[in-house]
């Protein structure tokens, strides 16, 4: 089961690079495979979604609608996090 990874970024943000770049080192860690979409928070669709999810800032991290990190996140949170949605998707699949 392919898990579902949204990154809400701006392009004018200096931290959204860095938090692509811990995202991306997790997910290659967590060895599972996942949907990764970066959605721009200025368009018209990620205003809309940012509107769903209750995101204001960025960079914001959501992981299969449910779990939200807002700001650089710190490698061991994303891991676990990641790692709870790997766990529970080899249980359901």
């Amino acid at each position: 089961m392919t898990i579902k990874v949204e990154l809400f970024h701006s392009p004018v943000c200096p931290y959204c690079p860095e938090a692509k770049g811990i995202l991306l080192e997790v997910l290659e860690e967590a060895g599972h495979e996942f949907s990764i979409e970066e959605v721009n928070i200025f368009s018209p669709e990620g205003l809309k979604r940012a509107k769903k999810y209750n995101i204001a800032s960025v960079p914001a991290i959501i992981i299969e609608n449910k779990h939200k990190i807002i700001g650089v996140p710190r490698k061991e949170i994303l891991l676990r996090k990641i790692m709870q949605e790997v766990t529970f998707s080899q249980k359901e699949g």
